[in-house]
């Protein structure tokens, strides 16, 4: 991800039907992405303010999740950052 996407404020959104808990989106982002005790991802903050700035930490667990169950979207347009559709 290089880019304009690298400045914007980001949602990161958990797609938890198809979660498996891993656990390495948590190892990646722990200021952003938590566990539940079902085991399933779940996003640190709500992004109430307008999202959070996007990390290295971040982009990683979007981009290691083995089921892609994670995705980054724009907190001003919406669109999908990341993965690519």
């Amino acid at each position: 991800m290089t880019g304009p996407a690298e400045t914007e404020p980001v949602v990161v959104r958990v797609d938890r039907d198809r979660c498996i808990g891993s656990g390495m989106c948590a190892l990646s982002a722990p200021g952003s992405l938590a566990l539940d005790a079902d085991g399933r991802a779940r996003p640190v903050a709500e992004y109430a303010d307008g999202g959070a700035e996007l990390t290295d930490g971040l982009a990683e667990a979007v981009e290691f999740c083995p089921v892609e169950a994670l995705a980054l979207h724009s907190a001003r347009g919406g669109h999908r950052i990341a993965p690519p559709d």
